[in-house]
């Protein structure tokens, strides 16, 4: 594979998987219209990693207080460690449905993968999640709740569907659920952790049970994990913004137009 193939895949990476447009939509219906194949497990493991990095690199502080939350501690614990030892097991709670669906369902979501058709109809429901996003009320001091995780847990599962944005569905659930922009953000994101990691070990594990996976070059790996750290760290930053700014809800057009391009041209 060419190094700049693998330029333009991290970056089709990176973007999609952080904006709400869903990055496994994009690679299927790129691979129907443009007829490219992905260069292998061992590829798409280490463009996941390389995402996920860019979610350590922008929330490294927060990251680095939760893992310090976790050592013992004496008497007189502060409030900030129980806070984010709670948001730990948030996480937890909130990778629990997608890790059901994931496992009961497998067979119906690996399908999906092979029908456009599925996926074009798929970011059409996307964009329409996104567009609820609007009716979303902030509350600065609601914040998270074991019930409100489970039910923005559930909206990543149902993202497990190509076509279906994972950033959009539990950003617009929690949205839904009275959180401000940046706490929907942050607590999207750093959901996305466990996701991505865990998807990428499993996959990586069953490849190795049929034999070893071939490896691409050092130079088409180094650049496709470049690119799709960092792009994905400004899809981040971009999407951070458009929250603020109250424009979330416009990805919805985007979805729409993709949906529509594709069911014409497939």
């Amino acid at each position: 594979m060419e190094l700049f193939y693998s330029f333009i895949l991290g970056i089709l990476q990176g973007f999609t998987e952080f904006l709400p447009v869903s990055s496994s939509g994009h690679l299927v219906l790129g691979q129907a219209l443009l007829g490219f194949d992905l260069p292998g497990l061992a590829y798409e493991v280490t463009l996941h990693v390389a995402t996920a990095a860019a979610v350590v690199l922008t929330y490294r502080k927060r990251i680095s207080v939760m893992l310090a939350s976790l050592k013992p501690s004496g008497t007189g614990e502060a409030a900030v460690t129980r806070e984010h030892r709670l948001l730990v097991w948030y996480l937890v709670i909130g990778t629990v449905p997608a890790a059901v669906v994931g496992v009961l369902f497998k067979d119906r979501v690996e399908s999906a993968f092979d029908s456009p058709r599925e996926v074009c109809l798929m970011l059409a429901v996307t964009g329409v999640i996104l567009s609820l996003s609007r009716l979303g009320k902030a509350n600065p001091a609601r914040g998270l709740v074991w019930w409100r995780v489970l039910l923005i847990g559930a909206a990543q599962a149902v993202a497990l569907l190509p076509g279906i944005s994972r950033s959009g569905t539990t950003i617009t659930a929690a949205l839904l659920l009275g959180l401000t922009p940046g706490r929907a953000a942050e607590f999207s994101f750093l959901l996305a952790l466990p996701a991505i990691l865990g998807a990428a070990v499993l996959e990586f594990v069953s490849e190795f049970s049929q034999g070893a996976p071939a490896l691409p070059g050092t130079g088409v790996l180094a650049v496709g994990a470049l690119s799709a750290f960092l792009s994905g760290f400004l899809a981040i930053f971009f999407l951070l913004k458009t929250l603020q700014s109250g424009r979330f809800d416009r990805f919805a057009w985007y979805c729409w137009a993709v949906a529509a391009a594709g069911l014409l041209f497939i």
